[in-house]
């Protein structure tokens, strides 16, 4: 992991602005120059497994526009001969803080989460599509959860049941049109 230490900025910063992250026992902190080369979402085994969720969210930046600010002595790495890369996470809480591919040297990924400011792009992308688990969510309608304030949940689709020759009968009456003029 060959990240700028902070005394040696890079000067291709355009910007001039930075944004912070951090793990979340706060041993390790990380900088990145704004804004961040790319996001998105992967949804491979590897990332699901090192985050322990559906997908990992990172931001992608040059290597050279992301520095180490503390806890360079707190961070263990994770070498996937399978996968060609490399993992970072913080030793005291475990937080995944750097995703870094062989065939990519000079980029570095940083999951979204360890910054609590705006890195400048949305994760508009999706890696490893094909590998989207059917319990992951997928943006459908959730409404809140009944007597547990701040819990929403996914509701069941509803089952229709089959309909009895009572209820055919129903919709063959005919009901008075709602615009039909009212007679006093």
């Amino acid at each position: 992991m060959k990240l700028e230490s902070d005394n040696k900025r890079a000067a291709s910063n355009l910007s001039g602005q930075r944004v912070f992250g951090r793990c979340l026992c706060g041993a390790v902190e990380l900088e990145i120059d704004f804004p961040a080369f790319w996001a998105w979402l992967d949804h491979s085994a590897a990332s699901r497994r090192a985050h322990g969720a559906a997908y990992a969210t990172y931001i992608g930046c040059w290597r050279k526009h992301a520095r180490l600010a503390k806890g360079r002595r707190s961070i263990s790495r994770f070498e996937d001969a399978t996968t060609e890369s490399t993992r970072s996470f913080c030793s005291r809480c475990g937080t995944p803080l750097l995703y870094e591919r062989k065939r990519s040297p000079h980029m570095v990924n940083i999951p979204r989460a360890l910054f609590t400011g705006r890195t400048g792009r949305e994760p508009r992308y999706h890696v490893a599509i094909e590998e989207l688990q059917d319990w992951a969510y997928t943006g459908n309608r959730l409404v809140p959860l009944k007597g547990h304030p701040g819990i929403v949940w996914e509701r069941p689709k509803s089952r229709r049941r089959p309909r009895d020759v009572d209820d055919l009968e129903f919709l063959d009456r005919h009901v008075p049109s709602v615009r039909a003029p009212i007679v006093r």
